[in-house]
């Protein structure tokens, strides 16, 4: 038998007056890994993204809120 990978645990998260929960963490995930490139996210999933998965904000549009 090989050993798998442990399964990584998230905690719940409010996100868009939504309770995140482990499956859908893992969904999220796993719709990430699956796209090219996101053309618009909330401030909210934004900060998700960088909390959770900081190897994968590269999909995500330019931040809007940054001033140039």
């Amino acid at each position: 038998m090989t050993a798998s990978k442990p399964k990584r645990v998230y905690a719940p998260r409010i996100v868009s007056d939504h309770v995140m929960v482990q499956e859908d963490f893992e969904r999220l995930h796993k719709f990430l890994l699956e796209t090219e490139v996101l053309p618009e996210v909330s401030d909210e999933m934004r900060r998700l993204v960088e909390d959770e998965w900081p190897e994968l904000v590269h999909k995500l549009p330019p931040n809007a809120s940054q001033s140039g």
